[in-house]
């Protein structure tokens, strides 16, 4: 395409507009930002048609999900397996299709929706009140809600956030998992279980084929569906070639003046400030991977 008066003019907006939805995504990669490395065994390398995602996964939350999940990635459960209901904006859900009613011989879990809170959690505060929690902040990366009043704490469903689903049951999850991909459907906080979060790949993620709306993004065709290439932990890999995952520390002094700018809006292309509130789902966390 050549590079028209049209075409430049429209450039310079364009990568203006993105730097300030990024909002202080930029101060990510500063060089005084506190990294956290995640434990080899909460590192989950899923392979898709479409490229590789990494996940972390939160066994302080959701211990018995998490240990399940392990065991189920070390037998090779999911490997092969698709996203067989993808809803436009929503969510993706893949496995066996347990949540579909078909039989599986994996033990369901008991809900672990929320924890009680106590003061060696290292929440960093966002907001108060939010829409849907008391207080909103970090717990060790992971967006969470906070009820100081009832002595509770949980994980909120922001993009990238990795959940069991369920029947209507509260303890019937199994093995069927979604990742959130699109408007943080947060009135689901506390009635699913929350296990992980994705911190490299939602780009791939995003190109997993979508279902139909009017069959609630359920895709019948199985040579239509996106495909599980394989699900590997971290501490499955040799020494040698482990990829080593780092995550921004949401307890540092750096990670607290990111929040700051993005809640207050310095930049002079905003006539209007917007209110200095900020919603937890739209805070840019960082990642780095190393050999």
């Amino acid at each position: 395409m050549s590079d028209s008066p049209m075409t430049r003019e429209f450039i310079a907006p364009l990568a203006l507009l993105l730097i300030l939805l990024a909002g202080s995504s930029a101060a990510a990669a500063q060089d005084d930002m506190v990294w956290r490395e995640v434990e080899p065994n909460n590192v989950v390398f899923m392979e898709l048609q479409e490229g590789r995602v990494i996940i972390e996964l939160n066994p302080v939350f959701a211990p018995k999900t998490v240990a399940q999940f392990q065991r189920l990635v070390l037998s090779r459960f999911y490997d092969g397996l698709p996203f067989y209901r993808v809803i436009d904006g929503f969510v993706a859900q893949g496995g066996d299709g347990s949540d579909l009613g078909e039989l599986s011989n994996v033990p369901l879990i008991d809900a672990e929706f929320e924890i009680d809170w106590h003061d060696e959690l290292p929440f960093f505060s966002v907001q108060e009140p939010d829409l849907f929690a008391p207080e909103t902040g970090f717990v060790d990366g992971f967006p969470a809600g906070r009820d100081p009043e009832a002595g509770k704490v949980w994980l909120t469903h922001c993009p990238g956030t990795v959940a069991m689903a369920r029947n209507d049951d509260r303890d019937s999850s199994r093995t069927d998992f979604y990742i959130v991909i699109g408007q943080a459907p947060r009135y689901l906080d506390r009635n699913l279980t929350v296990f992980g979060r994705v911190v490299e790949g939602m780009d791939v993620v995003q190109r997993i084929r979508r279902g139909p709306a009017a069959a609630n993004g359920v895709i019948e065709s199985d040579l239509e569906r996106s495909r599980i290439r394989s699900m590997r932990l971290g501490s499955e890999m040799p020494e040698a070639e482990r990829l080593h995952v780092y995550v921004m520390d949401t307890s540092s002094k750096p990670f607290d003046r990111l929040v700051d700018d993005r809640r207050v809006r310095k930049h002079r292309f905003f006539v209007n400030k917007p209110p200095r509130v900020i919603d937890v789902c739209q805070v840019p966390l960082g990642a780095r991977v190393t050999k």
